[in-house]
């Protein structure tokens, strides 16, 4: 009789399988995975291999006989042999516990954090630290148009037969829109900025207006600190990356996170804000630039500050095993 983790194994095995079909390249499969899994999800390593298996036409799902441990997850056993793993090196890494214990990184990191109450911490020289999110602030630009008509997802109808349905209004990308720049912390908002009418923000507007105005904004709910200690995630967008933006956080002493290239599952207004903020969008219509600014005020003030607690929790979890699998540290 399989047990809840084979079946569990079972379901994810098969995904890979659909989406290999599909022509889905493994990392993408990956990233689906740990968005659809949250924590127990496999590592990339095992969702390459998968792959590959599938591509080659062998479509079983179930595990080849081999040697060694069962694959489980949380058991008492497992749980067991990784804190006596942990006790003879400190320094142990959850790449290193996967292939040798051959379960998922997101389990091993499940009876790490939850079942033995580890937390992971720098010290020096080590290759992975974890990051204090009170001390975290991220952001990123995105346009907002003053008028948006409703998804297409949010109008759709039952039709019989031969009959149309509703017409959707579709966007009139001539209509006007603001770069709108948006940081916030596990504590909530901290800057909402917006830019120049129909212009697309520059590395000059980013360190004239947007870091300066960041910073002042820190300094009012860290009184005592300031901007000592605080860590700031931005994609590489080119007013990121540019000299005169490190220049600017390198004078101001502000710690910028590593973020590889291409990956918006690891920005949080990527996969978790900005979708939010166009739902709420959808429908509205602002004559004024003002209007617009209290209407994005009021809503961003909505969300409970559980929700913006959770989010960094879960955008730490991706961040520590993305750099564990690709050897990125968080210090400089």
């Amino acid at each position: 009789m399989a047990s809840k983790d084979d079946n569990f194994n079972l379901k994810w095995r098969a995904y890979i399988d659909f989406r290999t079909i599909l022509k889905i390249q493994p990392v993408q499969i990956f990233s689906e995975l740990q968005e659809i899994l949250c924590m127990d999800y496999p590592s990339r390593s095992t969702v390459e291999r998968w792959a590959a298996r599938f591509r080659s036409g062998d479509a079983d799902v179930t595990d080849l006989p081999r040697s060694g441990r069962p694959v489980s997850t949380t058991t008492s056993e497992n749980i067991t042999l990784i804190e006596s793993m942990v006790m003879e090196d400190k320094c142990i890494t959850v790449n290193q516990l996967e292939q040798s214990m051959e379960i998922s990184s997101g389990a091993i990191h499940t009876i790490l954090t939850i079942e033995l109450g580890y937390r992971s911490i720098c010290g020096n020289g080590s290759s992975i630290s974890s990051v204090r999110i009170k001390e975290i602030i991220t952001g990123d630009e995105t346009w907002v148009y003053y008028s948006t008509p409703y998804s297409k997802y949010k109008k759709r109808s039952w039709v019989r037969g031969d009959e149309q349905p509703a017409k959707i209004p579709r966007p009139d990308f001539r209509k006007p829109k603001i770069m709108y720049t948006i940081f916030f912390s596990s504590h909530g908002i901290v800057l909402q900025l917006p830019g120049e009418s129909g212009k697309a923000g520059t590395a000059t507007f980013f360190t004239e207006q947007v870091l300066p105005n960041l910073i002042k904004n820190i300094e009012k709910y860290r009184q005592k600190t300031g901007t000592r200690g605080m860590k700031i995630l931005i994609d590489n967008a080119s007013s990121h990356t540019a000299k005169l933006t490190k220049n600017f956080l390198d004078v101001e002493g502000l710690e910028l996170l590593p973020h590889p290239p291409y990956s918006p599952d690891l920005a949080s207004c990527d996969f978790w804000l900005f979708p939010k903020l166009k739902i709420y969008l959808q429908g509205k219509d602002f004559n004024t630039l003002q209007a617009l600014k209290t209407g994005l005020y009021q809503y961003f003030k909505s969300i409970p500050g559980e929700e913006y607690r959770n989010v960094f929790y879960k955008w730490v979890e991706r961040l520590n095993f993305v750099y564990l699998q690709e050897g990125i540290t968080l210090n400089k």
